[in-house]
């Protein structure tokens, strides 16, 4: 199960995404079923009904938050516990349960651990919980393997050229023909934090890397704050959720917001078409590619890869 990402604690959805109706998705490559039980409770679960396979997202939810298959109206809890068998009142209940996953909800987020037993919490960035930001939040899928989703999020020299008009253009600015990119990679208990500069100039935004699937760019100084925050969560083979969540503390009004957020989305859309025209799809090993000293932080990422998840 979720091959080449087990064992991890990954976003899957924002909450407010998650109703009372089954709903499937796919993650990994695995597919599952999450409904809301109550207000305060959500389900995840295999989207496989323990007694003849079907799909568990086919079946809808009883009055007291169960959900019920819709083959034989087998109905099962958020546990995954088999709560009734209609017309088998005395069949053993406990063997025939549904397999359901560990999950949490931080940060507006349903977050689903793609094993059985974590040894660890996810690791949540204080921007997330932090209600007094302003947030936009928003996901698409992209056509891509999502290591090089992941690559291309953690690539700072790709700024001047893939985001020349938007973010890059800062770095542009002060690029010389002989300019060199200097990168210092320093390693945390959430993955590492990338503090990049060009020639003699003072570094400006910093990046992290959050074990396994994000990119979190912070673009300004205190006391302001502005946050771009990216997962690259797969769900079908070679296909990745892009989920982005901007955050700041400045511009509170209403107007201000469609301006912030068109161009958080023109920045992603601007990766888009290059991360899609990757081959091979999902980062190579090394020595198939042909890098450079630029390409620090991202090989780092490759190495913990491959070593850690390609063949988990």
């Amino acid at each position: 199960m979720f091959a080449g990402f087990a064992r991890q604690w990954t976003p899957l959805l924002p909450l407010s995404e998650v109703t009372s109706k089954p709903r499937r998705e796919v993650l990994a490559g695995e597919a599952l079923v999450i409904w809301r039980v109550d207000r305060d409770t959500v389900a995840v679960l295999l989207d496989r009904c323990p007694h003849r396979g079907v799909s568990l997202s086919l079946g809808s939810r009883t009055q007291t938050g169960r959900l019920a298959c819709s083959f034989h109206g087998w109905e099962f809890d958020s546990t995954g516990g088999c709560a009734r068998i209609p017309l088998n009142p005395g069949a053993d209940r406990s063997r025939r349960g549904a397999t359901a996953l560990p999950h949490r909800q931080i940060g507006g987020l349903l977050w689903v651990f793609t094993g059985f037993d974590p040894d660890e919490e996810p690791h949540v960035p204080d921007s997330l919980t932090d209600p007094g930001l302003v947030r936009f939040v928003h996901h698409e899928t992209w056509d891509a393997h999502w290591t090089r989703a992941m690559e291309n999020m953690l690539d700072y020299p790709h700024l001047p050229y893939v985001h020349r008009t938007t973010i890059g253009r800062f770095v542009r600015a002060k690029q010389r023909p002989d300019s060199v990119l200097h990168q210092k990679v320093e390693t945390t208990e959430y993955g590492y934090e990338l503090t990049p500069w060009l020639d003699d100039e003072p570094p400006g935004a910093t990046l992290r890397w959050y074990r396994p699937n994000s990119m979190l760019l912070n673009t300004m100084p205190a006391p302001k704050h502005l946050r771009i925050q990216i997962y690259c969560i797969p769900t079908e083979e070679n296909r990745v959720r892009m989920l982005l969540i901007s955050t700041r503390n400045f511009a509170r009004t209403p107007a201000a917001s469609p301006a912030f957020d068109l161009f958080n989305l023109k920045v992603l859309h601007q990766d888009r078409a290059i991360v899609e025209s990757s081959d091979p799809v999902e980062v190579p090993p090394p020595g198939r590619e042909k890098s450079v000293p630029s390409d620090k932080a991202t090989l780092t990422f490759r190495a913990w890869y491959l070593r850690n998840l390609k063949e988990s």
